[in-house]
């Protein structure tokens, strides 16, 4: 705008080339954040700023993060490669706790929006990223009787959804049954027998075992129906089993024994999923025999239908940073990122909290409504799931005036 009077703080031009200056010096203040300020640097070993917030993303410091994956090693945000990912689940729920380590077993959690999360695995044909995010969601990452790790889906609170790609998994639900015996005597043997009680509309019931059949086990089998063994001594999870698929089984069963004096352990874990439940008879002496249904034990909903990731929003990226401040109605942000030329992104600034956002070019003056709680916005949009974009630093300087 024109100068008024001198008012040269009512000047785009004016506040914009001193926002050229900012975005300069901070590109030193970054880069002195990485080498490390000295210890006699304002008798505290850190610069004396005024008006000036910044981040290089030593820590996973953004307060809203959907979509990116922090990488601890480079310290940047990221939106990673997904143009392979073949089979998927979204989660909805209230709340996710971040206890999974993203990929164990291949397998990776990121928050596409308020209160969804993609689970996804990176590597595989179709049907082992399906092994391999049930393996995760319904077991963990044990591939022992004792889980070293609970269940993916325990990290969330309050799921109010299942959603996934596979079209012939829609409507179903998953049932895992443990069953174990130790060494010494007696004798021990276990016997679980399942029955199903949808027989008609229950097409390609999917099953994924690990059998342990150890020294001194005579016998140890999954079977579906009862009587047709798929697995006897493997550990099946994290591989595609689509052959052993089958439509309205009446039963399934697995069983096992361990000779006397035998010190290892044998048993078995199995994943089924299928539409219905199933009713279970135990025998035997064995030492676990544990099932759970996770509709009726932990209020899992039945499994129903996601939408291409484009259009379940995955693939876009938002990262807010939230800073209060005295009250503020003009602001400089300084956004380092490298995005790919088919992708899009809009920085923006609030001064209220999120109520109102003013879109802002890289090192531009934004006049955002006034207030104190002063938020940066990066929203990154692709086109393309195969490129990769990062944000690798932020600052912001304000109130200039």
């Amino acid at each position: 705008m024109t100068i008024i009077n001198g008012q040269v703080a009512n000047a785009d031009e004016v506040m914009n080339a001193m926002g050229k200056i900012f975005l300069n010096y901070s590109q030193s203040l970054f880069n002195e954040a990485y080498i490390g300020f000295d210890s006699k640097l304002y008798n505290s070993g850190a610069p004396n700023l005024k008006n000036v917030l910044y981040s290089v993303f030593a820590a996973d410091d953004a307060d809203v993060n959907y979509g990116f994956v922090y990488d601890s090693t480079d310290d940047i945000y990221k939106l990673t490669d997904l143009s392979g990912v073949l089979n998927y689940a979204i989660i909805e729920a209230t709340s996710y706790n971040g206890d999974w380590v993203n990929g164990t077993n291949d397998v990776e959690v990121i928050s596409i929006d308020s209160g969804s999360w993609l689970v996804y695995a990176t590597t595989g044909t179709s049907e082992v990223q399906k092994a391999k995010v049930h393996k995760s969601l319904w077991w963990g990452d044990s591939t022992t009787t004792v889980q070293t790790k609970t269940p993916l889906i325990s990290d969330f609170t309050s799921v109010t959804a299942v959603k996934v790609s596979d079209s012939g998994d829609i409507g179903k639900q998953v049932h895992t049954v443990v069953a174990q015996v130790s060494g010494g005597l007696p004798e021990k043997s276990f016997s679980s027998v399942g029955t199903f009680v949808n027989t008609t509309t229950n097409t390609n019931v999917n099953s994924w075992s690990h059998m342990f059949t150890l020294p001194g086990a005579a016998d140890e089998d999954w079977d579906m129906p009862n009587g047709t063994t798929l697995n006897t001594s493997t550990n099946e999870f994290e591989t595609d089993t689509s052959a052993d698929d089958i439509s309205n089984p009446a039963t399934c069963s697995t069983h096992g024994f361990k000779s006397g004096g035998v010190t290892d352990t044998d048993g078995g874990i199995i994943i089924i999923l299928c539409k219905g439940d199933i009713t279970w008879v135990d025998t035997g002496n064995g030492d676990v025999i544990t099932h759970v249904d996770y509709v009726t034990d932990d209020s899992i909903p039945l499994f129903t239908a996601a939408d291409t990731l484009a259009n379940e929003g995955v693939g876009n990226g938002t990262l807010i940073f939230k800073d209060t401040v005295a009250s503020t109605d003009n602001a400089i942000a300084s956004i380092n990122s490298t995005i790919d030329a088919t992708s899009s992104e809009q920085i923006s600034i609030s001064a209220d909290g999120g109520s109102n956002y003013t879109d802002v070019n890289n090192g531009e003056i934004a006049r955002p409504t006034a207030g104190t709680a002063l938020w940066r916005r990066i929203v990154i949009t692709r086109t393309d799931l195969s490129k990769t974009d990062n944000v690798t630093e932020q600052a912001v300087k304000y109130n200039f005036y």
